[in-house]
């Protein structure tokens, strides 16, 4: 049904003369490889909020886990970091994207100066002080499998293709004030949900 929607909001545009130069979507697999193979001079981006609901998931997962409680207190920074690695990087510079993000599991670890080159150290002024957080341990149970969510091969793909942007926050907003005119438990032909919507929507 995404997929659908998608190729018939995309048609409708194109036949307004409208070009596409950006498409935000979430991390649909049909649909990211629709915008792909059909798509090519779009630059194709994913929506933030969409990236962070799948890691906060699996962080949280893992702090329930016995000997990884202590990432219970590292999950909202996780989170905030991947947010500060989009809204950072204003050109979407796939790249800096990702050696932001690869900075991470050396900062939780109290190491701040990193490989990359477009990113060669954190920006925050000296930690010295007193701090409520530990820093995790290299070599521990939770350090590890926290390295295999933060470096997972689609999780680093996901952050290259991080929306800069605009996000799909406001279409889901508009999306919900519909579901209580159609609402999804109720089965709509194609012309009953134009009926029901339409005088909404102008």
């Amino acid at each position: 049904m995404e997929l659908e929607g998608l190729k018939r909001g995309v048609n409708l545009l194109q036949q307004s003369g409208i070009q596409i130069a950006e498409l935000v979507t979430d991390r649909h697999p049909q649909v990211l490889k629709y915008v792909r193979e059909n798509m090519p001079t779009t630059k194709q981006s994913v929506d933030v909020w969409h990236v962070s609901k799948g890691l906060k998931k699996k962080l949280v997962k893992l702090a329930r886990e016995k000997d990884c409680g202590e990432l219970t207190s590292w999950n909202r920074s996780i989170n905030n970091h991947l947010y500060w690695v989009a809204a950072s990087t204003p050109n979407s510079d796939r790249q800096l994207m990702q050696e932001k993000w690869a900075s991470l599991p050396n900062h939780i670890h109290n190491q701040h100066t990193h490989k990359g080159k477009a990113f060669p150290a954190c920006i925050h002024p000296p930690l010295d002080g007193q701090r409520k957080k530990k820093w995790l341990k290299e070599g521990t149970k939770v350090s590890v499998k926290l390295l295999e969510i933060l470096q997972s091969k689609q999780l680093l793909k996901d952050i290259g293709m991080l929306a800069t942007g605009p996000q799909t926050a406001a279409l889901e907003s508009f999306h919900a004030v519909l579901n209580h005119f159609a609402p999804k438990l109720v089965a709509f032909s194609y012309d009953g949900m134009i009926t029901c919507t339409t005088q909404y929507t102008k």
